[in-house]
Protein backbone atom coordinates (compact mmCIF):
# COMPACT_ATOMS: atom_id res chain seq x y z
CA UNK A 1 0.00 0.00 0.00
CA UNK A 2 1.08 3.31 -0.74
CA UNK A 3 2.34 5.77 2.04
CA UNK A 4 0.34 8.69 3.31
CA UNK A 5 1.62 11.65 5.05
CA UNK A 6 4.52 14.22 4.85
CA UNK A 7 7.44 14.56 7.21
CA UNK A 8 11.03 15.77 8.14
CA UNK A 9 13.10 14.26 11.20
CA UNK A 10 15.67 15.88 12.62
CA UNK A 11 18.54 16.18 15.42
CA UNK A 12 19.40 19.03 17.51
CA UNK A 13 21.52 18.41 20.52
CA UNK A 14 19.87 16.23 22.31
CA UNK A 15 16.30 16.83 20.95
CA UNK A 16 14.74 14.87 18.02
CA UNK A 17 12.01 16.78 16.01
CA UNK A 18 8.99 15.49 13.36
CA UNK A 19 7.63 17.54 11.66
CA UNK A 20 4.46 15.81 10.09
CA UNK A 21 1.82 16.82 8.07
CA UNK A 22 -1.34 15.97 5.79
CA UNK A 23 -3.61 12.55 5.83
CA UNK A 24 -1.42 9.40 7.45
CA UNK A 25 -1.88 5.65 7.11
CA UNK A 26 -0.77 2.99 9.42
CA UNK A 27 2.40 2.89 6.42
CA UNK A 28 3.29 6.22 6.47
CA UNK A 29 3.15 6.61 10.52
CA UNK A 30 5.86 3.23 10.67
CA UNK A 31 7.85 4.35 7.63
CA UNK A 32 8.07 7.85 9.69
CA UNK A 33 8.71 5.71 13.15
CA UNK A 34 11.81 4.20 11.05
CA UNK A 35 13.18 7.74 10.21
CA UNK A 36 12.55 8.48 14.23
CA UNK A 37 14.30 5.69 15.04
CA UNK A 38 17.44 6.13 13.14
CA UNK A 39 18.09 9.78 13.98
CA UNK A 40 17.05 9.04 17.89
CA UNK A 41 20.30 9.57 20.36
CA UNK A 42 21.49 6.26 22.13
CA UNK A 43 23.19 6.18 25.57
CA UNK A 44 22.22 9.42 26.68
CA UNK A 45 19.02 11.67 27.63
CA UNK A 46 16.76 13.09 25.08
CA UNK A 47 13.81 15.23 24.49
CA UNK A 48 11.48 14.89 21.18
CA UNK A 49 9.40 17.80 19.73
CA UNK A 50 6.35 16.43 17.48
CA UNK A 51 5.43 19.47 15.42
CA UNK A 52 2.04 18.70 13.89
CA UNK A 53 0.10 21.66 13.53
CA UNK A 54 -0.83 20.68 9.76
CA UNK A 55 -1.50 17.41 10.31
CA UNK A 56 -5.03 16.37 9.08
CA UNK A 57 -5.67 12.95 10.37
CA UNK A 58 -5.00 9.19 10.62
CA UNK A 59 -7.19 5.95 10.83
CA UNK A 60 -7.68 4.20 14.25
CA UNK A 61 -4.91 1.35 12.94
CA UNK A 62 -2.43 4.22 12.54
CA UNK A 63 -2.85 5.92 15.92
CA UNK A 64 -2.34 2.65 17.53
CA UNK A 65 1.10 2.45 15.54
CA UNK A 66 2.17 5.93 17.21
CA UNK A 67 1.70 3.69 20.70
CA UNK A 68 4.51 1.90 20.02
CA UNK A 69 6.64 4.87 18.87
CA UNK A 70 6.00 6.51 21.84
CA UNK A 71 7.00 3.83 23.92
CA UNK A 72 9.92 3.10 21.83
CA UNK A 73 11.44 6.63 22.47
CA UNK A 74 10.54 6.37 26.18
CA UNK A 75 12.28 3.10 26.04
CA UNK A 76 15.25 4.46 24.74
CA UNK A 77 15.79 7.48 26.85
CA UNK A 78 13.28 9.94 25.83
CA UNK A 79 12.59 11.86 28.87
CA UNK A 80 9.75 13.99 27.50
CA UNK A 81 7.41 14.68 24.45
CA UNK A 82 5.98 18.38 23.33
CA UNK A 83 3.97 17.64 20.63
CA UNK A 84 2.40 20.49 18.68
CA UNK A 85 -1.16 19.80 17.72
CA UNK A 86 -3.71 21.34 15.59
CA UNK A 87 -6.59 21.05 18.15
CA UNK A 88 -8.28 20.02 20.41
CA UNK A 89 -10.40 17.42 18.07
CA UNK A 90 -7.49 16.27 16.81
CA UNK A 91 -6.28 16.04 20.66
CA UNK A 92 -9.24 13.94 21.76
CA UNK A 93 -8.78 11.59 19.03
CA UNK A 94 -5.36 10.98 19.87
CA UNK A 95 -6.09 10.27 23.07
CA UNK A 96 -9.30 8.15 22.08
CA UNK A 97 -7.03 5.93 20.12
CA UNK A 98 -3.70 5.79 22.02
CA UNK A 99 -4.95 6.08 25.41
CA UNK A 100 -1.84 8.64 25.41
CA UNK A 101 -3.12 12.37 27.87
CA UNK A 102 -0.87 15.38 28.72
CA UNK A 103 0.95 14.55 31.63
CA UNK A 104 4.43 15.67 33.41
CA UNK A 105 6.62 14.19 30.05
CA UNK A 106 3.89 14.59 27.72
CA UNK A 107 3.33 18.10 26.73
CA UNK A 108 0.81 19.50 24.19
CA UNK A 109 0.11 22.94 22.67
CA UNK A 110 -0.59 24.88 20.10
CA UNK A 111 2.80 26.43 18.77
CA UNK A 112 6.72 25.49 18.28
CA UNK A 113 7.83 28.47 20.62
CA UNK A 114 5.42 26.55 23.58
CA UNK A 115 6.91 23.60 22.70
CA UNK A 116 10.27 25.20 22.59
CA UNK A 117 10.03 27.23 26.17
CA UNK A 118 8.37 23.86 27.75
CA UNK A 119 11.31 21.71 26.36
CA UNK A 120 14.06 24.37 27.51
CA UNK A 121 12.19 24.22 30.95
CA UNK A 122 12.31 20.38 31.46
CA UNK A 123 16.74 20.52 30.54
CA UNK A 124 16.63 20.43 26.92
CA UNK A 125 17.38 23.99 26.03
CA UNK A 126 15.54 24.44 22.57
CA UNK A 127 14.82 27.76 20.85
CA UNK A 128 12.95 28.92 17.74
CA UNK A 129 16.22 29.35 15.80
CA UNK A 130 17.06 25.61 16.69
CA UNK A 131 13.83 24.35 14.57
CA UNK A 132 15.09 23.41 11.17
CA UNK A 133 11.80 23.01 9.32
CA UNK A 134 10.11 26.40 8.83
CA UNK A 135 10.17 25.65 5.14
CA UNK A 136 8.53 22.09 5.23
CA UNK A 137 5.71 23.62 7.44
CA UNK A 138 4.92 26.39 5.15
CA UNK A 139 5.10 23.96 2.12
CA UNK A 140 2.21 21.50 3.97
CA UNK A 141 0.21 24.74 4.60
CA UNK A 142 0.22 25.82 1.41
CA UNK A 143 -0.70 22.44 -0.06
CA UNK A 144 -3.57 22.02 2.46
CA UNK A 145 -4.89 25.88 1.52
CA UNK A 146 -4.82 25.08 -1.94
CA UNK A 147 -6.16 21.86 -1.78
CA UNK A 148 -9.92 21.85 -2.87
CA UNK A 149 -10.52 18.51 -0.88
CA UNK A 150 -9.21 19.60 2.27
CA UNK A 151 -11.16 21.24 4.89
CA UNK A 152 -8.61 21.71 7.10
CA UNK A 153 -8.55 25.57 6.91
CA UNK A 154 -12.24 25.30 6.07
CA UNK A 155 -15.09 25.75 9.28
CA UNK A 156 -18.46 25.66 9.08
Amino acid sequence: MKIHGEWEVSQVRNVVVRAFAGNFNEQGVRAMFEDYKAIAPTGVAWASLAQGEYWEMAPSAALKAYTSMREWAIAHGCQCIAFVCPSRFHLEIVQRNTGVVPSDDFYVCATTEEACAWLTTKGFPFSIQDFQHTAFLEKAKRTLENDPLSSFFRVA
